[in-house]
């Protein structure tokens, strides 16, 4: 492959990443806790606290899963991925990492007196997450967890930007 062919797969991987979703996560302990406190209400500062964990995980992981799922393509191909490809990728690289992401999320333990803002905050990131199960193509052009990330900063997660 040619130097602009791997320069195109580069700067289409930049463009399906970033407008795909870019910020959240947890470790394998936050994973653990956050299962374990969702029966039991968080402090909002504790909430706060996993959630971002949760986010900045599962974009690490959705991060590696492009980069790597790219490097393939570009190894396969000479051509710059089409919107087939790019449906693809996302399918078998983005959509996985962001539903295991908003399931984490969903099983923390909402602080008292925020249950409604929360569940609306997760339902926002549960339908933004199927618009892209069902339009991945579409999800490269237009990011539609704009609404959940904005939704997350203003409840004080600042680093959820999926």
């Amino acid at each position: 492959m040619n130097g602009r062919g791997i320069a195109v797969l580069a700067v289409t991987g930049a463009l399906v990443a970033a407008a795909l979703l870019a910020g959240c996560g947890s470790d394998s302990s936050s994973n653990a806790s956050a299962t374990d406190a969702a029966s039991a209400p968080l402090s909002k500062k504790q909430f706060v606290k996993q959630a971002s964990e949760i986010c900045e995980e599962g974009v690490k992981k959705k991060d590696a899963a492009v980069s790597v799922a790219l490097k393939e393509f570009a190894a396969q191909s000479q051509a710059a991925p089409t919107p087939q490809d790019t449906a693809e990728m996302v399918e078998k690289n983005v959509t996985p990492s962001y539903r295991d992401t908003v399931d984490q999320l969903s099983q923390l333990g909402v602080p008292k007196g925020d249950e409604a803002e929360v569940r609306k905050m997760i339902g926002e990131f549960e339908t933004a997450l199927q618009a892209v199960e069902a339009e991945p193509v579409k999800a490269t052009k237009e990011n539609p967890f704009t609404g959940a990330d904005k939704a997350a900063e203003a409840y004080g997660i600042e680093t959820c930007r999926l």
